[in-house]
């Protein structure tokens, strides 16, 4: 009986030298962005999260999930953690000023998601491309969570934005603010 036990552990577990395949029910497998954003279960959960939301974020009247899923396909990083929560960032591809951000709970599900983009599609185009934006979508359920997860990805954004490549002339990109959003809000 032991060995039979042992045998079916054996089976089970992954073979030798090989690592376990990321996806959203194993964060730790996942060495970047770009990893987790190919997993089709991950894709799946973001549309679910926001719904059918149209914005204008990195283009007019755009689907809010595709937009989200491009700024995290791009160049990735190395996952970061928020205590016990998981932060994946990427820049959109071919357009890296444009970010993404996923924070997900060690089971794998979403907590927050967040584009900084350029308000080019919805603000005065003579001073759009001088600041950045965020918007984080995340649900109201857990206040010190909420707290804890939005001053990290504010953070990251302004960061981000301070670390931004700038025309030799040309003033300095600023962090113009950020907004939080409900997802399950009516729009």
């Amino acid at each position: 009986m032991l060995g039979l036990l042992m045998m079916l552990s054996a089976a089970a577990a992954p073979a030798p030298g090989v690592a376990a395949t990321c996806a959203p029910a194993r964060l730790a497998a996942c060495h970047d962005t770009n990893q987790l954003v190919m997993a089709p279960a991950f894709t799946a959960a973001v549309r679910r999260f926001i719904g059918k939301r149209k914005a204008a974020y990195l283009y007019a009247n755009g689907d809010v999930a595709d937009q989200q899923i491009e700024v995290l396909h791009g160049p990735p990083d190395e996952p970061t953690r928020i205590g016990a929560l998981y932060r994946f960032t990427a820049c959109r591809a071919h357009s890296c000023p444009e970010k993404g951000a996923t924070v997900l709970d060690p089971a794998g599900k979403i907590v927050a998601l967040a584009i900084l983009y350029s308000p080019c599609a919805t603000a005065d185009t003579r001073e759009c491309n001088r600041r950045d934006d965020l918007v984080v979508f995340m649900r109201e359920r857990d206040r010190v969570q909420r707290v804890e997860v939005v001053a990290n990805l504010r953070a990251w954004a302004v960061e981000q934005v301070a670390g931004s490549y700038t025309v030799p002339g040309q003033p300095k990109e600023r962090f113009g603010g950020m907004q939080v959003i409900d997802p399950t809000a009516v729009q």
